[in-house]
């Protein structure tokens, strides 16, 4: 099968790399959509839906402690892939060393923050032992994913997310297999976390190994050559722009976590069920502009803006074509493609998917300008934008949540989107390839002029 994919790759007229890279990402992506298929009804089964929408919760913190980091890896996936484009390897080994410190740094203080804040966020939740021993080893898994995110982005700045992509497949499936095995011998929410953390120390476990026999040699080192320029680099002006997105995207993206602060566990597991497969579907053609970012950089450096052009126009042409075909079919089926997945657990209203394929529908294909210019350095457009978006968002949901309860959020997004916020995306596509070729010939009117 990989020889078949390989040499279908090299008849297409696209960098090989990638090509490679974005298949591989679909694999991981078809195996995490299976693993998830098959364990969402078995979760509901075997916790409740009180308990699952408790899962879910926890899952969404983690994902909202990347907020104060944001800023190292968006400066960092920057740095390491402008050393990797000019083959310059002590440079990346540095940059690597320098984000796992950073990294680990910040998730031991995210994770002191947490605990302080949980007597007085999360008060009820404490008197569940079941729930307090979830949410220590949640804990953990936090440490260990960032300092696993320094390997991502090294992977992906040496154009090896192929590599990464496969030895995550193999952390699903042992995840999959423990969830299976906890769930049967009632180890309950605590043996959903466990089996996170023994996946993702297995992908670190393959990681760590790549490096070590591979021409990089990347690895932790006490003292980082470079050190000072690296920490101005990173929290410099782009430092701080990443920073200021990342918190305004998580924010954005925070429904879990506001309709948990609102309403009753169950509500958030609506909320899930019908969110859950459209989100799915915006993260498979997310892997496009995520996994081009590095050749975007790597062209950029390269002064290539004919080619940022022409592939930013191919791009945004498939993300709508492929965004409209998945949610017409969401829009017009998707409560019998839920119910076929959790069977009654299903919410029963039209309504809330029709309103989830619109939400998805956009946010799909706005995601592909903004990570042009996310990878372009173009961040503050791109953040007075996903203000606009977070404020609008905010004030109209906290208006409508008491009349539409679960689906609010997909109904918000579709009214902030088409009425404005997504033709600013667009907007902000084009000039940021517009501001990278005139910052290019600019570069080289001033070469021209000291040669």
């Amino acid at each position: 099968m990989a020889i078949k994919l390989t040499a279908i790759s090299s008849l297409i007229p696209i960098n090989r790399n990638y090509l490679n890279s974005l298949i591989s990402g679909y694999g991981l992506m078809l195996v995490t959509i299976i693993v998830q298929l098959v364990l969402v009804p078995l979760y509901i089964k075997h916790l409740g839906k009180d308990k699952f929408g408790v899962l879910v919760m926890i899952l969404a913190v983690n994902n909202y402690v990347a907020i104060g980091v944001g800023w190292l890896s968006g400066s960092m996936a920057r740095i390491m892939a402008e050393y990797a484009a000019v083959d310059d390897n002590e440079g990346l080994k540095s940059a690597y060393a320098f984000s796992k410190f950073l990294y680990v740094g910040y998730a031991v203080l995210a994770v002191l923050l947490f605990w302080l804040l949980m007597p007085w966020l999360m008060p009820h939740i404490l008197e569940d032992s079941e729930i307090l021993v979830a949410l220590l080893l949640a804990s953990l898994y936090i440490l260990l994913m960032y300092e696993y995110n320094a390997d991502r982005l090294a992977f992906s700045a040496c154009h090896k997310q192929g590599t990464n992509n496969q030895n995550e497949i193999i952390g699903q499936l042992v995840f999959a297999i423990l969830v299976l095995i906890g769930l049967y011998i009632d180890w309950g929410l605590a043996g959903i976390i466990f089996a996170q953390i023994t996946g993702l120390l297995t992908v670190r476990v393959l990681a760590w190994l790549y490096w070590r026999r591979g021409r990089y040699q990347l690895r932790w080192i006490k003292v980082i050559p470079g050190f000072q320029n690296l920490w101005s680099r990173a929290s410099g002006k782009m430092g701080r722009d990443y920073v200021v997105y990342g918190i305004l995207l998580l924010t954005i993206q925070a429904d879990t976590l506001l309709l948990g602060w609102l309403a009753e566990p169950e509500v958030v597991a609506n909320y899930y069920l019908i969110w859950r497969i459209p989100e799915v579907i915006i993260l498979i053609l997310w892997r496009i502009p995520g996994s081009y970012a590095p050749f975007l950089i790597a062209m950029d450096a390269k002064g290539e803006h004919q080619g940022l052009i022409k592939n930013y126009k191919y791009g945004l042409y498939f993300m709508i074509v492929a965004s409209g075909v998945a949610a017409l079919i969401y829009g017009s089926i998707g409560h019998c493609i839920v119910s076929i997945w959790v069977g009654n657990n299903s919410p029963d209203e039209h309504l809330p998917y029709l309103f989830a394929a619109i939400a998805m529908f956009f946010l799909a294909v706005s995601r592909w300008p903004a990570g042009v210019a996310y990878s372009l350095v173009n961040t503050v457009p791109l953040n007075r934008i996903a203000l606009l978006e977070l404020i609008s968002k905010l004030i109209l949901f906290l208006s409508l949540f008491s009349v539409f309860g679960y689906y609010t959020s997909v109904l918000v997004v579709s009214i902030v989107h088409g009425c404005l916020v997504f033709y600013l995306y667009l907007w902000l596509g084009k000039n940021s390839i517009l501001i990278a070729e005139r910052n290019g010939i600019s570069e080289d009117q001033k070469a021209r002029r000291r040669n």
